[in-house]
């Protein structure tokens, strides 16, 4: 059954106050309503997908601030309208996927912030984890199709995942992450400079390996590395066109510039 459990932890990791919500739409309402609700990343951990459910609500936003409330809106509509407001929408998930070999369930990932889809391609209905938020994970032994989630806060959810499956999607999150980190340090060695990450204490730091290194790239520098990233963004928003290549690219970039003194 699709149900959710909910629990707040002490110090001690002793149950204080539990909640439990199911598709039964008398439970399901019970949750306070938030129809024009929005994703928050400092306070948002858990987006469960309802819209199978009977109820007239298709998503559940569990946030530490703003407690659990029900909205009209989609997970799809949700996390589409988070990373909007970022200006790094899934477009660019795509093209970083292409460049790791991720062909779908595409997370977001932007640096220290971090949402993973549970089942599924990430571009349907589904559900999505604060994975900057996640402190550990390990299975219900009373059901081994449920999991423990503990996360920032002492909030300890139990839901029905598949714990391979959904670790397979944290490796594919640790790998935009590492990615990410990589390329930073690469730009900024670029201008003679150093940027210090500092390693967090979450599941995604503590529990899942760092990605191997990728074999050392052909580019050699910051220009020619926007290039391919922009080649990359190119051929996801046209993909029927195969005739465009990265040497194309150059000289869009080259026409783009050449006139305000860039190169």
């Amino acid at each position: 059954m699709d149900t959710i459990h909910l629990e707040k932890l002490n110090e001690l990791q002793e149950v204080i106050e539990r909640r439990t919500i199911s598709r039964f739409e008398q439970i399901a309402d019970m949750a306070q309503t938030i129809d024009k609700t929005d994703i928050c990343e400092e306070t948002t951990f858990y987006i469960h997908d309802t819209s199978h459910w009977s109820t007239e609500y298709n998503s559940i936003v569990f946030d530490a601030h703003r407690g659990i409330h029900k909205t009209k809106k989609t997970t799809k509509a949700l996390i589409n309208r988070y990373a909007r407001s970022k200006e790094a929408n899934f477009l660019l998930m795509q093209a970083m996927g292409r460049q790791l070999s991720v062909n779908n369930s595409w997370p977001y990932v932007l640096g220290n912030t971090q949402f993973a889809p549970t089942s599924g391609p990430s571009k349907e209905y589904t559900n999505w984890i604060a994975v900057h938020h996640l402190k550990d994970i390990y299975p219900d032994p009373k059901d081994e199709n449920r999991l423990f989630l503990i996360f920032n806060g002492g909030y300890r959810l139990n839901v029905r995942i598949d714990f391979k499956d959904f670790y397979r999607k944290l490796v594919t999150v640790r790998k935009y992450y590492d990615f990410q980190q990589d390329f930073a340090r690469y730009l900024a060695g670029q201008f003679n400079s150093e940027v210090r990450i500092v390693p967090s204490d979450n599941y995604l730091d503590t529990r899942i390996p760092r990605s191997p290194d990728s074999p050392r790239s052909e580019y050699q520098n910051c220009r020619e590395i926007l290039i391919r990233i922009a080649h990359q963004v190119f051929r996801t928003m046209n993909p029927e066109d195969h005739h465009f290549d990265i040497l194309d690219m150059e000289d869009v970039y080259n026409d783009t510039l050449k006139d305000k003194a860039l190169l």
